[in-house]
């Protein structure tokens, strides 16, 4: 990466530091940044249990996170790993917390929602096992729901060969993964179960529906609304990455940043060590 773009990541992440020890102060509690706007895959978990190993185990544990979603199964991983590091485990969510993403957040101990913040329906990305590619699962829901019913038989067919077993049965597989999660992760709301199971995957027709904190909170999730002072400085450190991101001009862009480590990645190349 040249050298200008490279002072740019560095003076925001300086800029970024001391928000993040005055937030760690304020809920004392240690803070990890996890702003991933690329999906969520294994390779994203695995940067994130390298920053983890640096903190070792801490009694509270907080993560900012910033993601559009990704693997499901990727997204378990990493609050499994999250979870076995501290005794209690709070996710902030400042803006945008979606699909896969949500899950992280709906498993934790505790939900910190500023009011712009919202989650969604758990969604995933489904990897097409003929050609590697990956595909939102509501995208081959609709393709479905389309073939279904359309009446004409020239078009259910061509729609057909577009949407092969392979990828049908990976599709599958991804819904009974995701309520399998969900059903997991919302067992200790008791009676608000199945409420809230409904939220989280089936209730609304749009895959990007922002279910904010008011609706989190009438679901029976522990949902924390931050004081002034704290909301405050949450954004703060959200406009930092944000700042950057649109000084990169790009959107694939990876932050993990915890006091004394760092893993950035910056449409696709890891410049951790650079800065």
């Amino acid at each position: 990466m040249e050298l200008e773009k490279l002072e740019k990541v560095k003076s925001a992440l300086n800029c970024a530091s001391p928000l993040i020890s005055e937030i760690e102060k304020m809920r004392d509690a240690k803070l990890i940044v996890f702003f991933c706007l690329k999906p969520i895959n294994s390779g994203v978990a695995f940067k994130l249990h390298r920053v983890l190993r640096t903190l070792k185990s801490v009694e509270n544990l907080d993560i900012l996170i910033e993601s559009g979603g990704g693997d499901i199964d990727a997204a378990s991983k990493i609050f499994k790993m999250l979870k076995s590091n501290c005794k209690k485990l709070a996710v902030m969510v400042p803006f945008y917390c979606k699909s896969a993403a949500t899950l992280i957040a709906i498993s934790a101990d505790e939900l910190v929602m500023c009011k712009s913040g919202e989650l969604g329906p758990v969604d995933t990305i489904v990897k097409d096992p003929t050609t590697d590619i990956w595909i939102p699962a509501h995208s081959i829901k609709e393709a479905i729901s389309f073939i279904e019913e359309t009446e004409d038989p020239l078009v259910k067919l061509s729609m057909a060969d577009k949407l092969p077993p392979l990828l049908l049965g990976a599709f599958r597989d991804a819904q009974n993964a995701a309520k399998q999660y969900l059903e997991e992760a919302l067992k200790k709301l008791g009676n608000n179960r199945e409420q809230a199971l409904e939220t989280f995957t089936t209730r609304f027709l749009s895959h990007g529906y922002p279910i904010d904190r008011d609706l989190c909170k009438s679901n029976g999730l522990n949902v924390i609304f931050p004081n002034d002072e704290l909301e405050d400085k949450i954004c703060d450190l959200h406009a930092i990455y944000v700042g950057l991101m649109m000084d990169m001009k790009t959107d694939e862009i990876m932050i993990i940043q915890a006091s004394g480590k760092k893993c950035i990645e910056i449409n696709g190349e890891d410049i951790s060590a650079s800065v």
